[in-house]
């Protein structure tokens, strides 16, 4: 989701748990200052809240491989590829309505401020900072230290609408409404900011009749007041207004009302409940994105038991090495755009037999082009079972590696050559890519999980999305047999930006997995390495790419 919606979502629910427990608790009390108070601090705490994540360690058992970006999807069929086409045109769809309702909202407040500093400009007084107006519908109201008092008043009511008024300046309310009819411009979608508006409206009437009545003016002549001018209406909503219709009868009741004892104070207390459950609430959500994205991982590499490197008895491609290579050899295929190039060299490929004699984990030890790289993952993920290893006499994974030679003779025909049996068997590889907690050496393979900064793509990860949207072709026999899925990658970011160590986590098939793992090792350098301690170091990277066919 856009940032900004995010936020703004974070702030509404702040808003609506907070007007609840001012609904429920403090609303029908007579202590309006602080009353005041809580509206306003719950206006600054919905604001501030969602910036504050409470920070947990995550439990050791949980691989977490890198920076995992949204979804790549690539679609069979006209058009050039969409990254996450769905997602970003409602993201966007909803994004356009919400800057739309803020530009509305915001010129109309900005109208109505300027009409009233018009009309101060225009009939001020400079020995007073009373304004009479005509035809203006209203009784009275105050703003920008000003009280506007209608013409058409009798002269025995002015003085008290005048005292009314100036409770609401020499308590600043106009600063509490303009504050947020200023919310109201960011957070118009939300019911609970209209709600929260008339309750400090009430609040600021409750507090002006108060001390009036406490000046000495009588509560029968002065609620009469109020009636009398209960037919007109206030002009302007970012201003206090004597006579607002809907809340005479709140108004009279509450001077009338037996005064709250100050225990009742207390009560604001019982927000605290509330701001605990929002804070965790928002930090929940944040621990919850940050599983997301180790849950498809873990299930992959750390979900597996880790393989052996010798074992008693090795596993045995059926018909043995000799087999293994021929099989190799008659089923790779070398990929045109490299033989146009003239490219080849020696590709070493490493691979678990699983206890069933299945094959995954594969990964490209030695690389030479992203096309014959992928074009080696390709052939070895459609080798047939193997009869697995066996350890204490019980089947067990077993690490495997084989060479692959991809030579051109003169004339540009391909000869492609597995290594000898001698080079398939152990000694095996190197410990297996899925990386252990945070790396403290920088040796080649190795790399770091969380870093202070991460890498920074050319254009973003949207630009890392595009690059990979725009240059995945979907294989055209996996369209022709309809084959769909995410394939899962993984890559390492070196101290130069450069990218290596390309594997594949989850696959779907080798047609589409070796598309996906030709296209990551083809990533041009990021621009910005990860940093740690102020110093570049290697970061790991996850990147879930979905084909689907329209």
């Amino acid at each position: 989701m856009n940032p900004l919606l995010l936020y703004m979502a974070k702030v509404a629910v702040s808003l609506a748990g907070l007007y609840a427990v001012y609904l429920l608790f403090l609303r029908n009390d007579t202590i309006y200052e602080r009353n005041r108070f809580f509206i306003l601090l719950s206006f600054l705490a919905s604001l501030i809240f969602p910036f504050i994540i409470i920070e947990t360690q995550q439990p050791i058992n949980i691989q977490f491989f890198g920076k995992d970006l949204t979804g790549i999807t690539l679609v069979a069929g006209n058009g050039s590829p969409a990254v996450g086409n769905a997602v970003l045109s409602w993201s966007r769809i909803i994004l356009v309505i919400y800057l739309a309702g803020i530009m509305i909202t915001g010129i109309r407040l900005l109208a109505e401020i300027l009409s009233l500093l018009f009309l101060i400009a225009k009939q001020k007084n400079g020995t007073t900072n009373i304004i009479r107006l005509r035809n203006h519908n209203t009784s009275g109201f105050s703003a920008f230290g000003y009280i506007f008092i209608d013409a058409g008043v009798i002269p025995e009511e002015v003085d008290e609408i005048i005292k009314h008024e100036q409770k609401h300046l020499d308590n600043r309310h106009f600063f509490d409404i303009l504050f947020i009819e200023l919310i109201k411009v960011f957070q118009w979608f939300n019911p609970f900011i209209y709600l929260f508006d008339r309750s400090l409206r009430e609040v600021h009437e409750f507090q002006a009749d108060e001390e009036c009545l406490n000046s000495g003016i009588p509560i029968p002549s002065y609620q009469g007041l109020i009636l009398n001018q209960v037919f007109r209406t206030s002009v302007f909503n970012a201003s206090n207004s004597f006579s607002n219709p809907t809340l005479i009868k709140k108004r009279m009741i509450m001077m009338t009302k037996k005064r709250s004892k100050a225990l009742a104070n207390l009560k604001i207390l019982l927000v605290i409940p509330v701001l605990v459950l929002l804070l965790i609430t928002f930090s929940t959500c944040a621990v919850k994105k940050n599983s997301a994205k180790v849950v498809t991982v873990t299930e992959v590499a750390s979900a597996e038991p880790e393989p052996f490197v010798v074992v008693e008895e090795m596993p045995f491609f059926p018909g043995g090495d000799s087999m293994l290579l021929k099989y190799i050899a008659e089923n790779t295929k070398y990929p045109e755009a490299a033989k146009a190039k003239g490219i080849q060299g020696k590709v070493i490929v490493r691979f678990c037999v699983t206890e069933t004699g299945g094959v995954n984990r594969i990964s490209v030890l030695k690389g030479v082009d992203a096309e014959l790289d992928a074009e080696a993952i390709r052939v070895i993920s459609t080798l047939p079972q193997f009869k697995p290893g066996k350890q204490g006499g019980k089947a067990v994974p077993v690490w495997y590696m084989v060479p692959i030679t991809f030579a051109l003779d003169g004339k540009g025909n391909k000869d492609i050559m597995p290594a000898p049996s001698t080079d398939i068997m152990p000694p095996p590889p190197p410990p297996p890519p899925p990386p252990p907690p945070p790396a403290t050496s920088d040796k080649e393979g190795e790399g770091y999980t969380i870093v202070d900064q991460m890498p920074q793509f050319p254009g973003g990860d949207q630009g890392m999305l595009k690059f990979i949207s725009e240059n995945t072709r979907y294989p055209k026999e996996a369209k022709d047999h309809n084959i769909t899925g995410k394939v899962i990658t993984r890559f390492l970011v070196k101290k130069d930006g450069t990218v290596s160590n390309a594997s594949i986590l989850q696959g779907v098939n080798p047609l589409l997995d070796a598309e996906a793992f030709r296209v990551v090792s083809s990533l041009p350098a990021f621009e910005k390495p990860g940093i740690k301690d102020g110093k570049p170091v290697p970061v790991w990277y996850t990147v879930p790419i979905t084909f689907s066919l329209k």
